[in-house]
Parts: C-alpha cells; structure tokens; sequence
C-alpha cells in the first residue's frame, strides 16, 4: 500500500472538519504530506498537485523533486468556492502513490458589515440577535462569514450550525478579529422564510476580570479589546440564474433576550426557563426589538483558521458523596476543563434551582476547596419553569471550568449518576503521538503532563484553566513551547499565538508578558523567548519556513528591545526568572507563597534567553538565506555570551553565578560554557544533589533544562532518581497526592495564591521523555532527518515513543530481555535517520529496522 497521510494546507492538518479546510487566501498556500509505503529505505521522486474549483484548474503536472512539498502557482484562489485539492507522488523505484483527494476553501473575504448588539447593554446579559430573510430563487452557493465577541452561537432554522464551543478564537479585538466561515451553507437554507440567529456571551469581551483590570490599570493598554459584546456577519448567496445577494448585519436585525440569562467566562452561567423566548430562532418570531447599530473594536477582520474548541470525553463521576440534603459532591477522578452536562428530571417545580460548584480540590471534610479559585465563582445555575419550556439536557455553552470535583444543589441525593457528566472543551489540536514506558508512574506522570496541556488550550495556550486568570503567559511557555509540538498539532495554534504578540508588540519592539495583553508588564519577562521559540519550533517540526519568513523582524525587534534594556550586553530586569521553584529555594512573598528564586539571579536568566535569542535568530536567518542577518546575530549573540561569561563565570571552580542548580544547567544547556570546563560545571549539579538528598531547587525553566543537562553529561541516574522521585519536591509526591494534572507549584498549599492544580509549565517535562527516554529530536526542519538517540537508564526495563510528524510516524521501542538490549525503530517514508545505540552510530531509511546489543 503506497497512499499519502497528514496532508496539509499552509502547515495545517485536513481533517475531516470543514473548519479545519480553510485557508488564508491573502496568502500563498503551500501544501505538504506525508506517505505510507510498504518499501523500506523509500524516498519521493517526484509529485504532482492539482487544485481546481469554480474556473480555476491548476495543475503542476509531474515535478521532479524530493521535498515533500508543493507551493500552489496558479492564479488567486477564489473565495468560498469548494476548491478540489488532487495529489500523487512516485517514489524512487517509480511507483505511483494512490491519489489523494480532499476539498478546501479560501476564507478571505473584504469585510463589508457594521457591527451590532443589545440596545440596551446590560453586563452579563446574554444578547439574542436574529435577521429573517427569504429564499426565492435556486441557490447556487452560499457562505456565511461571522464573528461575536467575546463569543457566539449560531443557528439558522433554530438548528446550530456545527458542535464548535466558545466561539470564535480570543484575539486583542481592538487589533485582530478573526471570523468563522460556513462554506457550504447553501445546503442549509430552505426555500422560503429563514431566519439566522445567534446568540452572544461575553467571554473575553467582558467578564469579572476585565472590571478589575479596567479599574486598577485604567491608563495602560492592559484589557484594551474590552467593551460591550457585539456581533458582525455577512452572508452571500448566489443563484443559479447568476444573481447574488448579501445579508449583513445592519438596523434590520433584532435582538432580545432569553432563556441563556447570564453568563461570565469565570463566574459562571445562569439558564433561566422562566426567560425562554420561544421560537426566537425560527422565521414568524415576532418578540424582539431593533438592534443598535454600533462602533466596531476597531480590530481587522481576518478568518479564524484555528482548529475550533469543540468536545471531547464526556466522562461519568466515579464516587458521589452527600454533604446534606440536596447538596452533592460529585468526583469525576480526572482534573479537566470543561462544563457539566446535567439529564435534568422528568418532572420540576416551577423555581426549582439546581446550582453546579466546581473544584479541583477537596477540603478536609468532603467539601469543595475553592479559595484558589480566587474571584472566580465556577458556579452554573439552572432555574426551571416548571413546565414545557425546561430542557430535557442543560449544558452551559459561554463558560468553561478548570474542575475534578462538583457540587450540585438542588437535586436528590440520589440522583442517577448516569444522569451527570463532565464534558471535557479544548481547542482541537490532538495528534497521534503517544510514550509509555515500564516505570508506572513516569507513564502516569506523562499522561497528567498531556491532560494538562489539552485542559489549557482555548484558543490560547492558558496556564491554568480554572481560577480568575487563564492567560497565555510567554515566561511560562520558553520550555512549554518545545514540549506541545510532541503532543499536539501545532500547525495553526502556533503561527495564530504569534500573531496575537505581533498583535501586542510596540513599535520599540516590546512584547508583552500574556497575549493578549491583560496581565503582566511591557516589555515582557526577557525569559519570554517564547516568541521566537514558537517560530523555531514551527520550523524544525512542521518545516514551516513561511513563519520564520512573517515574523523574522519581529523576532529580531524582541531581541533589539532588550539589547536597549542592556548594559555592557547584561540585560538590567527581570520579573519572573526561574519562577516557581520550590518553596525555600524562592523569596519568601507576602502570603509565604514566593514564586521568585532565591539562588538563580532574573538578571542572568534575562542575559541568558538575550543570548538565546541570538542563536535562533542567527538559524533563522540562515533558513531564510539572510546571510547579512545570520552574520550579525552570530557576532551579536557572541558579545552577549562572552559578557555574561565575564561578570557570572568562575572558570576556576566551573561555577556560573550563585552555582545553583538552576545556573549551572542554564548555562550548560546553553552551551556557553568552554568545553573543557562543561564537565566540572555539571559535576556541580551532581555534587549539589548529592548534598540536597536529591532535592531540586529549580524553577519553571530550569527543572527541564537540569534534566536535559544531566543526561547529556553522564549524569543520567541522576535525572531518573528525579522523575521517580516521591518524595517532596517531585513530580510524584503531586501523583500521591491524588494529582491527575501538574501543579503550578510544588507544594500542597491551603491559600488561594499561585494553587493551581491544572498549570502546565511544569508539565514541559514531558519533552525529557520524547527526546531523552525515546530519544525522537528532528535534525532537519519537518523531520527531513531525524536523530534517534534513546537515553536508557539502568533500572528502566523498556520505553516507547511515538510522535505523529509531519511526514509520518516516528516511532522508537526499547527493551531489555533475553540477556540483550532490543531497539525498534520506524522512519516514515521520505526520512532519514541517525540512530545512535549501544556506542555505535547507524544511518537508516524509512521503514521497520531492529537492533541488539548483548547486555553484560
């Protein structure tokens, strides 16, 4: 069998969701694959690519070429048409793949529709927006193109138009808006009346925290997309006879309000029976009022290509447990984010209230722990009517909660638990990549590391899921960034974040600490180098050389802004460093919860990542064939490190800085240190552990790099002995105590501050097991060429690794039985591997290949 597999568009994955079939046409498209093939060592000889729909018919005809990739040459893709994307490949023996074939749409449009909303605003309040119109005529084609912020829901018949959740994505309104497409909707209009209707939640336009936000930091630009939830659409049909017409929101539509009474993306959502506005979706409704017409976010209109936030696992409790009449608490045995879905009773009272409370954690007595929910009030509240108008199945549909543990009030004790699930939301970015190995709880550790990461995807990657905040912090995502592309589709997430800080970003070149901007400080952390980890990392996984093309003076202007913030090529602030590291390796704050290291300088992390920055501009730049470029950030990075070398380096005792463990692994990963010199430095790690009774006392960033650094430099026991560590502060001791997600700290605190139990800095360790245990690293951009180097410590019986790439699966399993150690080793077609075993190095194509070394 010789078929193509991970087909994508612009580096975004074809699934069979039509949302995920969108493109940018303002852009060029380039489209890439991957292939299965049943020879081994099978490389791509050739390719062709036809694109036709409408009146084009673009074909490349057959290209001599390897790369698996094509970039589209034909003329301007039309807009909203069903595009046909054809593509073959023949391989070096001259066999020709079977065709694969999947539809596309171009998303641009020129945005020609005001915005509109409640006349009558009031906070909280749901609005209900509706235009009928009349079909008349045979309808050739029809797309709708709409965006409610904070968010929307679609309907048109009184039918919802697809399953997507917390619509569209969150963005800075008052830079980007982006849009959702409905191609195909000629297929949903009836002949006759119709009626669109949607209906629009505050979610990040306006909630609890944008009041705080507002009120404290009223001159800055913090919370500047906030404002009154609004709603901007427009419609094109086309007929058969050639006609067209377009329906946009104007002074025609209407609004009103309904049974979706309030709702607060933190607090919550009240559904009100008493308020249902029956009908309201349907063509005769005649309860509403005109909508106002109003000034727009000021933000341009681009389409949502992101993958949209939709459901997932729906899982019943394991155990429930009576607090007193009425009140339940309800455990779901697995920390996510989501809602409760609730089959309601047959039979209610008009009034009957039932109230769903969520938490990740437990008080002592049964009850739910929510102080570290801070403002946040995570509490849905049903209201019934009493009669027809309840729902048979209630669900909140503009709130979302981080949550393991709900109680609920208002139903019997009793209640049939088959009748309560938690519905799990999250942008879909899932992927095919899995690891396990033969330790129980690094397995376990891993699976809470990816059940964390997909509990913070909602548009944006958040840092916590539950408590007033929920933002896409950058300081957090330096070592996060290299974990995701493992474990999830990053094709469109990461260019979308980057454009949310170029979104951010000043003319000075400052970025901001979370985008979009509401917490933290501009110029952001320097440790943010997130910013261009996210391009590099698009590029090394994906290939995506189109990013790095985008962004690349962006980047550049970063780094230039904190060489303005720079003395003598030692950059002079830090906020966060090496944040969160256990207790007393930190400074003491106020509430005895300090978050900032006591033994890592922020001003050496700061110089630290303004080297880093250095280097990856510097392979940008030779990716891109900037020469000029690479050459000055070489010599550039070179002042900075030699600078940071003179003021933090003692070469006499290899020790960088204070010698903690969090400078010594720092400065090793970074690989600044002489060579002669990098074993002493690392000693030192071993030595301090030894000494510590193997307690770390690294943060959010270093905790990753220490176990990078220790396996690279013979000091692999050690880093095993961390990872299966149960003892506080591990990773374990978060397991024994009934942790299903990672802690944003090590400790387990009764405070409201910095107690997140869903926070996935931490969770960036999940890298270690890919690259190290699985030993899975690309060489070459879009796993061209891979390196296969599997870590293997002595009390570790076996370990397996798959990372669903771009071109394929890679996929590695290791053993030890029968006296010897076993390596199995697949390269997808069109790769090259270097594999590194047993003391000797091996160069391999695609395909299955073993290897065996006696064990003494």
């Amino acid at each position: 069998m010789f078929r193509l597999k991970n087909v994508s568009v612009n580096y975004g994955r074809l699934q069979e969701s039509v949302r995920t079939r969108l493109v940018d046409g303002s852009k060029p498209a380039i489209f890439t694959w991957g292939a299965v093939s049943d020879r081994k060592n099978a490389l791509q000889s050739a390719c062709r690519v036809r694109v036709h729909g409408g009146n084009l018919d673009w074909d490349s005809g057959w290209v001599e070429k390897k790369e698996q990739e094509m970039r589209y040459g034909g003329p301007a893709l039309p807009e909203a048409v069903p595009l046909s994307l054809e593509i073959q490949i023949r391989d070096d023996a001259g066999n020709v793949s079977l065709p694969y074939a999947a539809v596309f749409y171009n998303a641009s449009v020129e945005w020609k529709a005001g915005w509109i909303g409640a006349a009558q605003d009031e906070k909280g309040r749901t609005v209900y927006l509706r235009r009928e119109f009349r079909v008349e005529r045979e309808v050739a084609s029809a797309v709708l193109y709409a965006c409610g912020i904070g968010y929307q829901k679609l309907f048109l018949n009184g039918e919802a138009l697809d399953n997507a959740a917390l619509d569209p994505a969150h963005t800075d309104y008052s830079r980007t808006c982006q849009y959702v497409t409905y191609p195909g909707f000629e297929q949903k209009l009836r002949r006759g009346a119709n009626c669109l209707g949607t209906m629009v939640g505050e979610g990040w336009r306006r909630n609890v925290l944008s009041d705080r936000k507002t009120a404290v930091y009223s001159t800055k630009r913090e919370y500047a997309f906030a404002g009154q939830p609004m709603f901007t659409a427009m419609l094109r049909i086309r007929y058969v006879d050639g006609g067209e017409e377009w329906i946009v929101t104007d002074e025609a539509w209407q609004w009103g309000r309904g049974a979706h009474f309030q709702n607060d993306l933190f607090d919550g959502e009240t559904y009100d029976a008493n308020q249902t506005s029956m009908g309201w979706n349907l063509p005769g409704y005649a309860g509403f009022a005109p909508a106002k017409v109003l000034d727009g976010p000021g933000g341009r209109m681009k389409p949502m290509l992101l993958n949209p936030i939709v459901e997932h696992n729906a899982r019943p409790p394991i155990a429930s447990w009576s607090l007193a009449e009425g009140k339940t608490v309800y455990d779901f045995g697995q920390n996510i984010a989501g809602v409760v879905r609730v089959t309601l009773p047959e039979i209610m009272a008009p009034g009957q209230t039932i109230r769903v409370s969520h938490a990740e954690e437990l008080d002592e007595d049964g009850s739910l722990f929510t102080a570290p929910l801070r403002q946040a009030k995570a509490t849905d509240t049903y209201i019934a009517s009493g009669d027809g108008r309840d729902l048979q199945v209630w669900q909140p549909i503009f709130t979302y909660h981080g949550f393991r543990y709900v109680l609920v009030e208002g139903l019997n004790t009793q209640y049939d638990l088959r009748k309560i699930e938690a519905v799990e939301l999250h942008t879909d970015l899932e992927m095919g990549s899995s690891f396990r190995c033969g330790d129980a709880l690094v397995t376990r550790i891993h699976e809470a590391c990816v059940a964390t990461e997909r509990a913070n995807q909602h548009s944006i990657l958040t840092d916590c899921p539950q408590r007033d905040e929920r933002q896409g912090w950058m300081n957090d995502a330096t070592v996060r960034f290299e974990e995701t592309p493992y474990n999830f589709d990053i094709g469109r997430m990461f260019p979308k974040l980057i454009g949310d800080l170029m979104d951010e970003q000043d003319e000075d070149g400052a970025i901001t600490c979370t985008a979009p901007y509401v917490f933290g400080s501009r110029p952001a952390d320097p440790v943010c180098s997130s910013f261009l980890v996210a391009g590099m990392e698009a590029y090394r996984h994906l290939g995506d050389r189109d990013i790095l093309e985008e962004a690349f003076e962006r980047f550049a202007a970063w780094e230039n802004c904190l060489l303005a913030h720079s003395e003598n090529g030692i950059v002079n602030y830090s906020y966060y460093g090496d944040w969160a590291g256990p207790i007393d390796a930190c400074i003491e704050g106020s509430r005895g919860d300090g978050a900032k290291s006591a033994v890592t300088p922020g001003e050496f992390m700061s110089t630290g990542y303004s080297y880093y920055n250095c280097r990856m501009l510097c392979q940008m730049a030779e990716a891109l064939g900037r020469e000029e470029d690479a050459a000055h950030w070489a010599e550039v990075g070179e002042r900075v490190k030699k600078a940071l070398l003179e003021k933090w380096y003692d070469a006499d005792e290899a020790k960088v800085a204070t010698g903690s463990q969090g400078c010594q692994a720092f400065a090793l990963w970074l690989g600044i240190l002489p060579a002669e010199d990098a074993p002493r430095a690392a000693k030192r790690i071993h030595d301090a552990l030894v000494a510590n009774d193997g307690r770390i006392t690294t943060g959010n960033l270093c905790t990753r790099y220490l176990m990078d650094v220790l396996s690279e430099y013979g000091y692999l026991e050690d880093a095993w002995r961390l990872i299966t560590r149960q003892q506080y502060p591990s990773f374990g001791y978060m397991l024994q105590q009934e942790a299903t997600t990672i802690w944003e700290r090590f400790e387990l605190k009764k405070n409201p501050g910095m107690n997140s139990h869903n926070h996935p800095m931490f969770g960036a360790i999940d890298y270690w097991f890919y690259a190290y245990l699985g030993g899975i690293r690309p060489l070459e951009p879009g796993y061209s060429r891979i390196r296969i180097q599997p870590y293997i410590p002595e009390e570790l019986m076996s370990a397996q690794a798959v990372v669903d790439t771009v071109k394929g699966e890679v996929s590695v399993r290791w053993m030890k039985r029968y006296g010897a150690l076993h390596l199995h080793v697949t390269v997808p077609f069109g790769a090259r591997a270097t594999v590194v075993f047993a003391g000797k190095t091996h160069e391999i194509g695609s395909g299955f290949h073993t290897f065996s070394q006696p064990m003494a």
